[in-house]
């Protein structure tokens, strides 16, 4: 971390403690005159925080005196003297968390104490809070603390750690954000991806992914329509809420500081094989496929392996030469919280550098390694403006600013990729002091088109891009008790703006060769270079990109009222929502809604709850635009009924619920504004006429791109839930649910249409589609004191999750195959050809059905099996070659945290199940003469060595050459399950705070060894890494 970074940090951090103090004080100076003695009388009163009703009974107790203690009385009130004007109370009550408040210079105060009882807990919900004992729909809750990983992506630390959610990575690049599903896909018409609130407010993944852990008090899933009912069109995939922490009235200010370091190494990297196996590979290669020599002789081929001469006789390991086997990243967190009478605040400011493996001379004329920069502000201010009234202001700030290779780092891995090690070296040594440029290294691919140099494309560009986000959020909160108890209302504006721009500098690189003829092994440091391609350039073009952004405005208003009258609990929600989204350089997007939630609970024993949502999308046309969409839950708690008394020491707690539903979408394909056709202006045919030659114009005609859709309406899930919670010796508790979702209207392009109606490629779009998804999910937790000193907890995961095509508009197709109708959606199945291992000789080729695959078949090509029996192998004998696809069927975790004394131990195991990696279409040599995998070398068939078990087939030069071995087929198809070790952490806990290392992505198990089962061979890998931090607390 450099110096500039952290004297900020450190400069802000005390602006934030002196901020907090300031509060402090301004509360404090309204000590009453009799304070100012020897002796502080305080009143109060004592509630449920959730509730609101009063604690009875409820102690409150001088700190450190334990002999001054008094109990509230029946309207949960007290007045206790304290033996002096500066000192602190601790409130405690059977079934609640002790509470310790400073009081000094308050003398009247309201003390919130929260159920301790995990049953009682306050969950998280849509647009509220309920206890977790009255939940009826599916929801799953987990604290921040669980979701704290050593990367600076959150999102990667999802999988397995909750129940119903499916992630996946796609890359292990500086800031990459993960793929998740709530209860996997359960459409193929549009948005797949569940709706993330952060505080109520709408956030896309990748504002997700910066979010530090420490800032973060719940994270909350909801799953079911009685759930995401509440949020309407948006929650029709899920929804994921983040709720950041807040500060508590009458405490002292407590700052957080973590620091860490984080020493990063890529895993499972692709193998490549080393020049002279290459140039052995090229003439077999070349030899299989009727060549009758191979383009090298064992001269050269014994010359490159000596490394004798690496400029004439390359060995290059681009790998090695890209990328470095290790980084390091630096993350620093201070926050702090507190209150006074009337305020409370938590502030929190995280500054994250995450660097790459690109591995760039920091001489050169930029330094192109992979910096990232990210700072990261939270502040949430709450300011009771009377006992009924209190004012939110929640502020997220994100600045993202990414330094470094303007290349993607996908795209330099396929530069490897498609570099073999024998072309050309990297760069040419200076051929005098005065050299004013580097000398690359290339060759010729094609007349004067040079080939790509790895190196060069990593050099010749920088690319600095900043991004800012500004998230603001004000809430009214009014009591309307004087009308009747229990009765409230509260209001919220939000503005969310996001802003990109980037500025790219660029150096265009020269290129030579050695001379021909000017090099003699006899007189090996004599040569000549010849610059080959284009000229490069002596200065810096500089560039800027056009800025980019969008704005967010969202207002809701909420009537809320909740009332215990003895047995009977009922609670109400009224909910107005109007959201508008502005992209840039385009209309905006406005929907909105009226939603509701009714619920009633009778003895703790049997709840009923009803939600609905009446949501308008301007996507539809005008009488068409709103939609009622209700939903329906019951829950009934046996455990409560005196029935029950004889197994309470065993089974302790007991509940059945169920919920129906039905949720409406919009995030579906075709036009914004399905309503209207979409023109393009002179963007179709051209005509040309004139009198005479020379005297000619040309016309082009407008064009139909799109159709509007005739009747349109919402996309609907109908949705039903079926759970259980179970709580087994007041420690093991068990969550177990069955879902099953159908979708119907859902968009998608007419595929069943004829070319012949003339529509060319402005294809109409219909909601005929329909889909279902069902599955299973379960989480399990234990809890154990074993000792005084030891505690266990164990925690558990597991998600099943299938789909299917009910209906999918198709053409009338020839092969079964081809029908998607009864299969699992794209991703959840492997399509391809039976493979029946490789042809042994020219005799079995003979005898076989004619493959036409695009190849010459010859013995060591794969064979494929005649599926429709009419003699040819083609695409008509595809089929469904495994039920599983790469996204997983089955995603679970497994974890304990252990403690003893001050030393804690954490480990989590996370893993994927049902899926299938196709291992294959991997084109060696090719119009690239790209590089080859080690895995090829070593198990590829061979003339001198026919394998008929090879692992991959007879090699060849061309694509053409290689076709019929690179479709999918069962010859690829490998077990893509696997389990990965997650996380590892030893801490130990002294007065102020926790030192501990951790490490992440430590080994990964599978079938699969070739690359890691998650990733594709060819992106950005997933990293170990080690990190050292430290925790203060003041």
């Amino acid at each position: 971390m450099n110096v500039k970074n952290l004297l900020l940090i450190c400069v802000l951090a005390m602006g934030m403690l002196f901020t907090g103090q300031a509060n402090a004080a301004e509360t404090r100076a309204e000590v009453p005159a009799a304070a100012a003695q020897d002796g502080h009388t305080v009143s109060g009163k004592v509630v449920d925080s959730y509730s609101g009703e009063a604690i009875i009974g409820a102690y409150v107790t001088e700190a450190g005196n334990a002999n001054n203690v008094v109990t509230t009385d029946t309207n949960g009130e007290f007045r206790i003297t304290l033996s002096s004007r500066k000192g602190s109370i601790e409130v405690s009550y059977v079934g609640y968390k002790t509470s310790t408040l400073d009081v000094t210079g308050v003398s009247d105060l309201e003390v919130k104490l929260e159920s301790d009882n995990q049953v009682d807990e306050v969950v998280v919900v849509g647009a509220g809070a309920q206890r977790k004992v009255s939940i009826t729909g599916a929801i799953t809750s987990i604290e921040g603390d669980q979701l704290r990983t050593s990367s600076s992506s959150l999102t990667t630390a999802l999988a397995g750690k909750l129940a119903g959610v499916i992630q996946m990575n796609n890359s292990g690049a500086p800031g990459s954000t993960s793929e998740f599903y709530i209860r996997g896909i359960g459409t193929f018409g549009g948005r797949t991806t569940p709706l993330i609130l952060l505080d109520d407010v709408e956030i896309s993944s990748g504002d997700l992914n910066r979010i530090p852990p420490e800032t973060i008090e719940s994270f909350t899933i909801l799953k079911d329509a009685s759930a995401t009912a509440i949020y309407g069109v948006r929650g029709a995939n899920g929804v994921m809420i983040v709720t950041t922490k807040k500060g508590k009235t009458n405490t002292r200010a407590k700052v957080g500081v973590t620091i860490e370091n984080s020493f990063v190494q890529p895993m499972k990297m692709p193998d490549f094989v080393d020049g002279a196996t290459w140039m052995e590979l090229y003439n077999e290669a070349q030899t299989a496929r009727g060549a009758s020599v191979g383009r090298y002789s064992q001269e050269l081929i014994d010359l490159t392996r000596s490394h004798q001469y690496p400029l004439v006789y390359p060995d290059v390991d681009w790998q090695d030469v890209m990328f470095r086997n290790m980084n390091v990243n630096q993350r620093a967190n201070v926050n702090i919280t507190g209150g006074g009478n009337r305020v409370s605040y938590y502030m929190s400011l995280q500054f994250n550098h995450d660097t790459g493996i690109v591995d760039a001379p920091k001489d050169y004329v930029y330094n192109n390694t992979i910096q990232n920069y990210d700072y990261i502000f939270q502040n949430n201010i709450s300011y009771q403006l009377s006992p009924s009234t209190t004012i939110d202001l929640h502020m997220n700030a994100q600045i993202y600013q990414r330094n470094g290779v303007s290349e993607s780092v996908n795209n330099l891995f396929d530069y490897v990729i498609r570099t073999n090690p024998v072309m050309f070296p990297p760069t040419f040594p200076a051929q005098s002091e005065d050299d004013r440029h580097v000398r690359f290294g290339n060759a010729i691919l094609t007349d004067t088109r040079t080939r790509t140099n790895p190196y060069a494309a990593m050099m010749d560009d920088h690319k600095s891009t900043k991004e800012n986000t500004l998230n603001t959020t004000l809430k009214i909160n009014q009591k309307f008790d004087f009308i009747t108890k229990g009765l409230e209302l509260t209001a919220m504006v939000n503005w969310k703006n996001w802003a990109t721009n980037s500025f790219t500098q660029a150096l265009k690189p020269y290129y030579y060769r050695i001379l021909e003829g000017s090099w003699n092994i006899n007189n090996p440091d004599v040569y000549e270079l010849e610059r080959i391609g284009e000229t490069g350039n002596d200065y810096v073009t500089e560039s800027w990109a056009t800025p980019n952004g969008d704005n967010t405005f969202y207002f809701d208003a909420r009537l809320n009222y909740n009332r215990t009258f003895g047995k009977h609990s009922v609670g109400g929600l009224l909910m107005l929502m109007m959201r508008s989204y502005q992209p840039a350089n385009n209309l905006p997007q406005r929907n909105q809604g009226l939603s509701g939630r009714f619920t009633y609970d009778f003895d703790q024993r049997y709840w009923f709850e009803f939600n609905f949502g009446y949501n308008g999308t301007e996507r539809l046309p005008k009488g068409d635009r709103f939609e009622f969409f209700p939903a329906v839950s019951l829950g009934w708690v046996p455990s409560n009924e005196k029935f029950w008394e004889p197994v309470k020491n065993v089974i302790d707690y007991m509940k059945l619920r169920g919920s129906y539903g039905l949720v409406g979408s919009d995030g579906f394909g075709g036009n914004h504004f399905l309503y209207f056709d979409t023109v393009t202006i002179q963007g179709g045919s051209s005509f040309t006429t004139g009198p005479a030659v020379g005297q000619q114009w040309s016309f082009n005609s407008h064009a139909i791109s799109g159709y509007a859709v005739d009747g349109a309406t919402w996309e609907r899930v109908k949705k039903l839930n079926l759970g259980i919670d179970l709580s087994l010796f007041r420690q093991l508790n068990i969550t177990a649910e069955y879902y099953k979702d159908k979708r119907d209207r859902i968009m998608l392009q007419r595929a069943s249409w004829p070319f012949i109606l003339g529509y060319w490629d402005a294809v109409p779009w219909g909601q005929v589609g329909e889909a279902e998804n069902h599955g299973f999910e379960m989480s399990v937790s234990w809890d154990k004191r074993i000792t005084k000193d030891l505690n266990l907890s164990l925690r558990g995961n597991f998600t099943y999750t299938q789909n299917k095509y009910v209906f999918l508009d198709e053409p009338a197709y020839e092969s079964v195959w081809q029908i998607k109708t009864g299969k699992p959606l794209d991703g959840y199945r492997t399509e391809g050809y039976i493979a029946d291992g490789l042809f042994t000789s020219q005799e079995e080729i003979d005898n076989s059905p004619e493959q036409l695959l695009g190849t010459i078949v010859r013995p060591g090509d794969i064979k494929y099996r005649d599926v429709n029996g009419d003699g040819l192998v083609d695409q008509n004998d595809q089929a469904v070659i495994s039920p599983y696809g790469n996204l997983p069927r089955i995603q679970y975790g497994l974890g304990f945290n252990l403690q003893w004394k001050n030393w804690d131990l954490g480990v989590f195991f996370n893993g994927s199940a049902k899926r299938t990696i196709i291992a294959g279409n991997i084109e060696v040599f090719g119009t690239d003469d790209r590089n080859v995998l080690q895995f090829i070398a070593d198990d590829a068939w061979r003339q001198d060595n026919p394998d008929p078990n090879a692992k991959y087939p007879r090699l060849g030069l061309t694509s053409a050459d290689t076709a019929n071995n690179r479709v999918n087929s069962t010859y690829w198809m490998r077990n893509g399950n696997f389990i990965r070790f997650k996380t590892l952490e030893i801490g130990y806990s002294f007065k102020f705070g926790r030192v501990y290392i951790n490490g992440d992505n430590l080994a990964v198990w599978s079938p699969f060894k070739l690359w890691d089962p998650e990733l594709a061979w060819n992106t950005y890998p997933l990293s170990r890494t080690f990190t050292l931090g430290v925790q203060l607390k003041f």
